[in-house]
């Protein structure tokens, strides 16, 4: 990989880590699903020159639209709301990578040797050591909705796989325009926001919706498929868990997080049983196949 790809490809994990603190004040100051709703709104308008009318893969567009936008997003953001430690939180969104591995097992019948099977399981025990950790009162409840969330996410990257012919930017702007409404209507449902609060909230705050959308999504997504572009997945694998690291970085210097034994070690259990699980699953097969998305909960 050249020197200028690499410098890009760790500039987009550290836009995708600092999505964590944004995410973090953003839902204290908005709420989970009324941010996650503004950034989606920041991302329809932005993308609304790319959209063009998916033809034939709607109904795929409209349910990767629900499953990341409706499920993923707010399901992550308040995990991030809830928590007292964002790198907990960065580590187990993670888990992408091997409930990837899980779906493509049980239901396109990919095959999987026995270092991905100790692998995914590594990384799931690395998780469940950090649950262990008695970090603030919803601590266990932040690393389900993580869970879900990356499960959530998963599904997404194996319905990816089947589109055709739909640009990054066309399906991103799809998935907005279909996750706005969407939030905007069960934001007014559950969290119930007035105009008194809308009009309370300091101009100061908004820059972390924008960050999300441009910053973690348009900069980060957008370069991320240009890379996808020229090199082979198994390429970039082993960094899609830099972003997590920086997370916890910026958590720590940022937020005030606190890294225990339990966080340490049951961080590098999953993020080395992640690394192991991509690598692998990027390795070419005798067959071309099309290149799978890497996905990343803050990916997003």
């Amino acid at each position: 990989m050249k020197m200028h790809h690499l410098a890009l490809l760790v500039f987009i994990n550290a836009c995708w880590g600092f999505n964590y603190i944004a995410g973090k004040v953003g839902t204290e100051a908005f709420g989970p699903i009324f941010f996650s709703a503004l950034r989606f709104l920041v991302v329809f308008v932005l993308l609304l020159p790319f959209a063009r009318w998916p033809r034939d893969e709607f109904k795929n567009v409209l349910a990767i639209g629900l499953l990341l936008g409706v499920a993923h997003y707010p399901l992550m953001f308040s995990a991030m709301y809830l928590t007292d430690n964002l790198s907990a939180v960065a580590v187990a969104a993670q888990l992408v990578v091997p409930f990837s591995t899980i779906i493509a097992v049980l239901f396109l019948k990919e095959a999987v040797g026995w270092t991905r099977t100790i692998a995914i399981a590594l990384s799931f025990f690395g998780v469940v050591l950090i649950s262990f950790e008695p970090i603030g009162p919803d601590h266990m409840l932040s690393l389900v909705l993580t869970v879900f969330a990356s499960l959530a996410m998963a599904v997404t990257a194996i319905l990816m796989r089947r589109l055709k012919n739909v640009s990054a930017f066309n399906l991103q702007f799809w998935i907005s325009a279909i996750a706005c409404v969407s939030l905007l209507v069960i934001s007014f449902i559950i969290e119930r926001p007035t105009l008194a609060f809308v009009q309370g909230i300091a101009l100061v705050d908004y820059w972390s919706p924008v960050y999300s959308a441009i910053g973690a999504t348009i900069v980060g997504h957008g370069s991320f498929y240009y890379l996808l572009q020229r090199y082979e997945v198994n390429d970039v694998a082993p960094f899609i868990t830099l972003s997590s690291l920086f997370a916890v970085g910026f958590g720590i210097l940022l937020m005030g997080d606190q890294l225990t034994a339990r966080i340490v070690i049951g961080g590098l259990l999953t993020l080395a049983g992640v690394t192991v699980v991509a690598v692998r699953s990027g390795k070419p097969t005798t067959k071309p196949i099309a290149k799978p998305p890497i996905t990343s909960a803050n990916n997003n």
